[in-house]
């Protein structure tokens, strides 16, 4: 063996030593301090885990409490208004006979008409029927409201000629709107207009909309009703050009005892009631209602819509549900 090749094998023992102490050091020290780093945050790290599951716990017990709390606030919620019904219907029920003996009294005595008795006398007794026949009205709209929350209010849907009911209530409100100096105009539909719907329910909805507009209109004002077919569709618009609606109002136009703002005094004339059993109602009948109105001094178009032909039951679920 020369000494090149002795040169050669001394390198590569001295390089193999050399590996297997490095490889050594790298074990023993290394390694090792890796393996207690690794270690050490793998504590921390479940001791962070732990933390977190800790302070979900208690996150959740405090979400569960607020679901307690609001199911038995719910609970209150609904046993209140519940109360709330039932007393409405008592009230409204119990009232009407009372109300109606004074207005069979009061009748009597008109048409007696005692000796003695002077004009002073046949004006208080005409204010009496007055002031009953708004009682009446009221707890109509009470017992109204009180069957619609607890789920009994009905539509039956029988055929009858719409202009006819059209002509029937202007006629009635034609009363209301002389007294104050309102032009109540009618624009006819030429051909006659045969809906299946509920005729006395339909009338209400309609008498309720141009009693408002009568009741909102200016003195010497103009209140217009039309009606029309438009795709199976019985359309009627009753305008005026009353004080206009806010469109920040629109919303809640509709929503129960909400009363307008822009007449304080005409406020204390009902329960705000109306025009929500008349939702209520053109919605039995699987339509539509709303109101347009360019704002205030812009008079307003109360509107609403039926199906010429009565849906079915599943028929007018599936229509809401479309809308």
């Amino acid at each position: 063996m020369t000494l090149w090749q002795i040169l050669v094998s001394y390198s590569l023992l001295v390089a193999a030593s050399l590996s297997l102490v490095t490889y050594w050091i790298t074990k023993k020290f290394v390694l090792k301090k890796m393996k207690r780093t690794i270690m050490k945050a793998e504590h921390n790290y479940q001791q962070q885990i732990a933390t977190l599951q800790m302070q979900l716990s208690g996150k959740v017990n405090v979400l569960e409490g607020m679901v307690e709390k609001l199911r038995l606030s719910n609970q209150e919620l609904n046993r209140l208004n519940e109360i709330r019904s039932k007393f409405m219907s008592i009230v409204a029920h119990d009232l009407r006979q009372p109300l109606s003996s004074i207005q069979g009294f009061t009748s009597v005595l008109m048409m007696d008409n005692p000796p003695g008795g002077g004009s002073n006398d046949q004006i208080a007794l005409n204010n009496i029927l007055k002031a009953t026949d708004n009682m009446n009205m009221l707890m109509a709209d009470l017992m109204d409201i009180s069957m619609i929350e607890s789920g009994r209010f009905k539509v039956e849907g029988e055929p009858f000629n719409f202009n006819a009911l059209v002509s029937d209530v202007v006629t009635l409100q034609s009363v209301n709107a002389q007294k104050k100096g309102i032009f109540l105009q009618k624009t006819s539909y030429p051909l006659e207009i045969t809906v299946e719907a509920d005729r006395f329910r339909i009338s209400q909805v309609l008498s309720n909309l141009i009693g408002n507009a009568i009741k909102f209109a200016p003195q010497g004002g103009r209140v217009e009703t039309r009606f029309y077919v438009e795709d199976g569709w019985v359309v009627c618009n009753v305008s005026d050009n009353g004080p206009g609606i806010l469109h920040s109002e629109k919303s809640k136009i509709f929503d129960k005892f909400h009363q307008s703002d822009n007449d304080r005094n005409l406020k204390k004339q009902g329960w705000g009631l109306g025009l929500s059993i008349a939702q209520e109602i053109v919605n039995a009948h699987g339509g539509e209602i709303g109101v347009e109105s360019a704002g205030l001094g812009q008079g307003a178009t109360f509107w609403f819509k039926i199906p010429q032909v009565a849906l079915k039951p599943k028929d007018a679920k599936a229509d809401t549900l479309r809308k």
